[in-house]
């Protein structure tokens, strides 16, 4: 089974959904808290679809172009994103094609 991400959203100031958080990103009020801004998940997603709200928390900008790596989660160093089942393994077959010199994705 996929990661839910419909959890992972808060509605905005106009009632609309906010972008979904990335997978494995603890609950909002925890977010807040252990999330620092410094953007490594940003700079770490090979697909680039993780930027920064204006609270500076992880978005995800395209929900479709996720590939549960599990990069985001492997570099936060504050626990604001955890592994999933999914994401743990997608790191899994990330490794394993460095290790083969093969394409990541």
């Amino acid at each position: 089974m996929l990661y839910e991400f419909r959890d992972r959203m808060l509605p905005d100031v106009e009632g609309l959904d906010a972008l979904p958080r990335p997978p494995g990103a603890v609950r909002e009020m925890r977010l807040a808290d252990l999330c620092t801004g410094c953007g490594d998940c940003v700079a770490v997603c090979p697909n680039q679809i993780i930027d920064l709200d204006k609270e500076r928390l992880p978005v995800v900008i395209s929900i479709q172009s996720c590939g549960l790596c599990g990069l985001c989660a492997d570099v936060c160093t504050h626990g604001a994103i955890e592994f999933t089942r999914e994401t743990r393994s997608g790191l899994t077959r990330v490794l394993q094609a460095e290790a083969s010199n093969g394409p990541i994705f």
